[in-house]
């Protein structure tokens, strides 16, 4: 059935997030990118994850985001903001029942965010003598902000719901959990194919017609 589909589903690891206010005086930003990805052979010390095991393995591949190369206006003038994260890869486990803001918690989330720290210093080496403002995000912040079971991402490639359809009437379903999956292109897209869904082939032809004129 459709809820045992759901509950059996399985989720996608949770997130890490650092997110940076950082001093650019001296930064060329013309010469940087907008986006970056980051493999890394994972934490320090971590000899079971110094092979590497693929994009897959905890913390393997991060993500840095430099909007401002887009957009100065970000940030006020000589500063820009920066947004390193690990996206499915960091395991919720490791933080399941810690309390916030208990020193065992400020001390997980520094120790975790070194592989998020050295990802952004293979684009700014001294980011940390240019930090204004640093904000750790831990699976347990994208938990309780973005309000995800788990802290998850959404569910696994092979477990969304191929469409929205549902035995109830009028009820279509949409998001990361329906094809085709996890990310803001593809929520965006099982979002028109549920409005679709709710409109026949006809009434479609007339809308685009309409948007011709």
């Amino acid at each position: 059935s459709l809820l045992s589909e759901c509950d059996e589903a399985e989720m996608t690891g949770s997130f890490l997030h650092l997110h940076l206010a950082l001093d650019a005086s001296g930064l060329d930003l013309t010469s940087m990118n907008a986006h970056y990805t980051v493999m890394d052979r994972g934490l320090e010390g971590d000899t079971d994850n110094d092979e590497g095991d693929g994009p897959c393995g905890e913390l393997n591949m991060i993500a840095v985001s430099n909007p401002c190369v887009l957009d100065e206006n970000l940030a006020p003038p000589g500063y820009i903001v920066v947004h390193a994260y690990g996206a499915g890869n960091e395991p919720y486990g490791l933080w399941k029942g810690m309390k916030r803001n208990s020193p065992e918690y400020k001390k997980l989330k520094e120790e975790r965010s070194k592989a998020l720290w050295r990802a952004v210093e293979t684009i700014i080496p001294d980011v940390r003598e240019r930090v204004v403002l640093d904000m750790t995000g831990s699976p347990l912040t994208h938990e309780r902000f973005l309000r995800r079971p788990y802290g998850t991402y959404g569910s696994a490639t092979d477990d969304y719901l191929k469409d929205g359809s549902t035995p109830i009437d009028g009820l279509v379903l949409c998001g990361d959990g329906i094809f085709p999956g996890i990310g803001i292109p593809a929520v965006a897209l099982s979002g028109a194919s549920a409005a679709n869904a709710m409109v026949n082939p006809f009434q479609q032809w007339k809308c685009l017609d309409d948007l011709k004129e």
